[in-house]
């Protein structure tokens, strides 16, 4: 989604992150979602969520049952402009295979607590995408109608900082493992058009997790940036870091929230 990284010398270097050699296409559950922005699905009743970037993230898919009381959710990513569900699906399977490999190599980087081995690993990120797969499927290939006027996919191709949606269309934008993270490959200027973007888009508040790079400390423009952002929006948001239940890889656990003002 979003730009999203290219391979960098210097960041393939780095020996405090996994290194991948390609952008991966995997995904995480409606209940990794939970822990990682700090919500309850309680808080997401009757609000419009859009998830970007969104990956083969089952959180949308999940967001939609009936259960949840959630009247919109909507996922964004580069890779949604396939209309083919097998290359999505082969791209998906191969990708978890690659990142599964990779990871056991250094897994001393992670906590395995909240996944008790790489097995355990491999079965979340398989249930995220075999769920996130059907539900773009049916997506894609189902002509859904409202009053004869044929409704938009719940799966966006969309590239960030430019969003195709409506000022203040959703009440909730969740943004995971993109901005922050990828610090050296997305710079200041992107972060900061990205963040401005997610707030037009969005009328209530806008949650980030991480806000750290894979050290776990804070970019060096980490400050510069909230209060230029901050400036744009005439100071009419609040930031706040809260640290959260979800910490994989280790020292990752630290949210940002922004928050319109009433």
């Amino acid at each position: 989604m979003s730009n999203r990284p290219i391979e960098s010398s210097d960041f393939k270097n780095d020996p405090s992150i996994l290194n991948l050699n390609r952008v991966v296409f995997i995904g995480r559950t409606f209940s990794e979602y939970m822990k990682m922005f700090n919500l309850s699905p309680f808080q997401l009743r009757d609000l419009r969520i859009l998830d970007c970037p969104s990956g083969a993230s089952s959180f949308v898919a999940e967001a939609s049952s009936t259960q949840y009381q959630i009247k919109e959710a909507v996922g964004c990513d580069l890779l949604y402009k396939e209309d083919d569900v097998g290359v999505l699906r082969n791209r998906g399977k191969e990708d978890l295979e690659y990142m599964v490999k990779q990871l056991s190599q250094v897994p001393d980087l992670y906590d395995w607590n909240i996944y008790s081995n790489i097995s355990d690993l491999y079965e979340a990120r398989n249930t995220a995408f075999e769920k996130f797969i059907s539900d773009y499927k049916v997506d894609r290939l189902v002509t859904r109608k409202d009053k004869d006027e044929i409704t938009k996919y719940k799966y966006i191709h969309a590239i960030l900082p430019k969003l195709p949606f409506e000022n203040e269309k959703f009440d909730l934008a969740l943004s995971s493992n993109l901005l922050f993270y990828y610090h050296n490959m997305l710079d200041y200027q992107f972060h900061f058009n990205s963040i401005l973007e997610l707030l037009r888009v969005t009328s209530k508040e806008v949650r980030i997790f991480p806000c750290q790079k894979p050290d776990a400390t804070f970019p060096d423009y980490f400050n510069k940036l909230l209060d230029n952002v901050g400036t744009r929006m005439n100071n009419k948001i609040s930031f706040q870091i809260e640290k959260v239940s979800y910490e994989f890889r280790r020292g990752i656990n630290k949210m940002l929230k922004i928050r319109k003002s009433e």
